[in-house]
Parts: C-alpha cells; sequence; structure tokens
C-alpha cells in the first residue's frame, strides 16, 4: 500500500520535469536565435570559415526554425494537443545529419554545437509528445 502512495506522488514530477525541460528548450532555443542572428559567436562559431553567401546562411536557417517551432508550441499550447511534438523531435535529430550533410557540400567546417543543440532540441520535443501520449493513454484507461 505504501509503495502505491509513493508511486501517486511521483507520477506528477515525471510530468511536470518534461514540461518544465521543453518550456525551456523553447525559450534557449529563441535566445540562441536571436544571439546568433546579431553575429555574436556565444553560442556557435560561425564565422570561422564561413564567407560570402555562406555567412548569413546558418544563422537565416536558425531563425526559420525558431519561428517553426514556435508556431507548433503556439499551436500545441492552444489546442492542448502535443502530439505533434514527436514529429518535430525527429525533425530536429534528423537536422543533426543535415547539418553534416550541408557543410560537406560547403566544404566548410560546422560547429559541433550545432548537433548537440540539435539533440537537445530533438530530445526535448520528443519527451514532452511522449509523455503526453502516455498520459492520455492512461487517461483514457482509466476513463474506460
Amino acid at each position: 500500500m505504501n509503495n502505491k502512495t509513493s508511486e501517486t506522488k511521483m507520477l506528477p514530477l515525471f510530468k511536470i520535469l518534461p514540461a518544465i525541460n521543453f518550456n525551456f528548450a523553447v525559450i534557449f532555443l529563441l535566445i540562441v536565435s536571436v544571439t546568433s542572428a546579431t553575429g555574436s559567436t556565444a553560442f556557435f562559431d560561425n564565422n570561422a570559415d564561413l564567407y560570402g553567401a555562406l555567412a548569413s546562411n546558418l544563422r537565416l536557417m536558425l531563425i526559420y526554425l525558431t519561428l517553426s517551432q514556435f508556431a507548433v508550441y503556439c499551436f500545441c499550447s492552444y489546442s492542448q494537443n502535443y502530439r505533434l511534438l514527436i514529429p518535430v523531435g525527429m525533425f530536429w535529430l534528423m537536422l543533426m545529419g543535415s547539418i553534416e550533410f550541408y557543410g560537406m557540400v560547403n566544404q566548410i567546417a560546422i560547429d559541433e554545437d550545432y548537433r548537440w543543440f540539435f539533440l537537445y532540441l530533438g530530445i526535448s520535443n520528443l519527451a514532452y509528445g511522449a509523455m503526453f501520449i502516455a498520459s492520455s493513454k492512461a487517461a483514457y484507461q482509466d476513463a474506460k
């Protein structure tokens, strides 16, 4: 009986941690995007091998990705349905390989921090989306 009580007390903690992490990830994405757009190298070293038209490509890409993530965030918050975060998380994870390919095609070194950043964003989206799906299934089972 005591074990069941501790499970019910821990369940809200496991629900709130992915939510806090996801909200932090969206805010962090916004901060990183704005900081990078101003030309700062605080998060990514974009100026090492980039020149000409390539100099702004990664910064512009990050702004577009931020706008997309924010649109998904607003939609999910409005609809109270976070299932869409699963494909968005998969997209962030696929960007890890895409950024590597971009560097190879353009023969430039891409900052390693991009991959870690995309990994964090992908896992954050996946974790929150999966937590929402799991809690929805649990609520459905309880209603039966």
